[in-house]
């Protein structure tokens, strides 16, 4: 195209970022040579300036446009003055705009998240309010692992004892019995939820005896406690007299025939044996004979008040290890239950899709193959992709048996019933 001036340009087609409806630019080529001093400093090349169709008009006279070109060139100073302050492209203001149209407006910054790379490290922690609402809703099995391996957490949750209760309290809406006034929530917590033997240090220990507030491997247990008809002889004060009405000042756990821990004491029956903790009574003896020795005319009076607040504490400690053994039984069984049902399940779906490959399963055929006995024995929910593992090995193990001849009485074994009883059941569908 060639404009009033006869200089030819081109129009190129663009639409900006922001702003009004797209509009056509063009791109005027100044061919006029420069004279004087000027043309010494620009370069020999060929300059252009980017403008606004909707400004050149074809009929206007000649000194109209000589005198928008002079504002055009003013207003390019004043536009790369400013730029650098605004952060606006410099081309962007040197275009003149029409009298009633909006200047576009520049990109906005776009704040994006933040990237989070395994080797780097934010530079930015996490506040603190942060920290005491993820911490509080976590699982207190959780914050013991958090306190062992962070540092930050540790000093957290020293100096914050309540976010213990606010996680016992979140993850179990109330079930959970209620600590003695001799445990902080710390040791509720790390006795409920550790492993490993409190004595000895063995890891693959867990169970906690709540009549002792320890958690013990089995040997450990058998040397830290005393039968009830041993600790007798020891309650004797320094004339020799008996003081075995002191036991009922300590705690104590029931043993079987077979040394087996049975419950709480202390025992009702002839089988079973009451025992103590031997470090309990030689502590206990020591007190009384510390507390007779003090004032020996006043203690007959003192004697029944310091005896029933041992015993208060003692029952308070034997009620709440009732209500954890029953929370823990009880728990047990419906984990037990649960996992009854999701192995049924699997059952039934793998003999399912099983018999309907090509050619299809027996369910004798499947039940003969080791594959199918380990994968029913894992307590979780079939689904595809569990059957897609087991395909593949139930049609190596079967293509074996029908090759010897179909499944043996030895590798055959028969489905159970899950009542209870041991008679094996005939109902071969589940």
């Amino acid at each position: 195209m060639v404009n009033s001036k006869n200089v030819a340009f081109k129009v190129n087609k663009q639409t900006p970022s922001n702003g009004p409806p797209p509009q056509a630019y063009g791109t005027v080529i100044n061919c006029r040579k420069l004279s004087g001093k000027r043309a010494l400093q620009v370069e020999k090349e060929v300059k252009s300036q980017r403008v606004r169709l909707s400004k050149i008009a074809g009929t206007e006279d000649l000194e109209r446009k000589r005198k928008r070109g002079e504002d055009v060139d003013d207003g390019n100073v004043q536009s790369k003055a400013l730029a650098p302050a605004t952060g606006i492209p410099a081309w962007t203001c040197t275009l003149p705009v029409a009298k009633g149209q909006p200047t576009p407006d520049p990109d906005p910054q776009v704040y994006r998240p933040t990237k989070l790379r395994r080797a780097k490290s934010l530079s930015k922690g996490v506040d603190l309010d942060c920290w005491h609402t993820i911490l509080s809703f976590s699982d207190p099995a959780q914050l013991l692992e958090l306190r062992t391996k962070i540092s930050s957490c540790y000093r957290f949750l020293r100096d914050y004892p309540t976010l213990w209760k606010h996680s016992r309290t979140y993850y179990y809406r109330g079930s959970l019995p209620e600590p003695p006034s001799e445990l902080t929530e710390f040791q509720y917590a790390h006795l409920r939820h550790g492993h490993g033997c409190m004595s000895c240090g063995t890891p693959s220990t867990r169970k906690t005896y709540w009549a002792f507030l320890r958690r013990w491997c089995k040997t450990c247990l058998q040397k830290k406690t005393i039968r009830e008809h041993e600790a007798l002889a020891l309650f004797q004060d320094e004339k020799g007299e008996d003081i075995s009405f002191l036991q009922k000042c300590l705690p104590s756990g029931i043993f079987d025939s077979w040394g087996n821990f049975v419950g709480v004491g202390p025992a009702m029956t002839h089988s079973l044996k009451t025992v103590y903790l031997s470090a309990d009574v030689d502590m206990l003896i020591a007190e009384y004979k510390t507390e007779c020795q003090k004032d020996p005319a006043s203690w007959d009076t003192e004697m029944p008040a310091w005896i029933s607040a041992k015993v208060q504490v003692v029952e308070e400690r034997h009620d709440f290890a009732r209500k954890m053994e029953l929370w823990e039984d009880s728990t047990r069984q419906s984990t037990s239950a649960k996992h009854g049902e999701k192995k049924r399940a699997r059952k039934t779906f793998f003999i399912w899709k099983a018999s309907q490959l090509s050619p299809p399963m027996s369910v004798r055929e499947v039940e003969s193959c080791p594959a199918y006995r380990r994968a029913i024995a894992i307590p979780k929910e079939p689904n595809m992709t569990s059957w897609l593992q087991l395909k593949p090995k139930l049609e190596k193990e079967v293509a074996e048996l029908r090759a010897k001849g179909g499944p043996s009485s030895s590798s055959y074994l028969p489905t159970f019933s899950t009542s209870g009883s041991s008679t094996p059941s005939l109902d071969f569908r589940y």
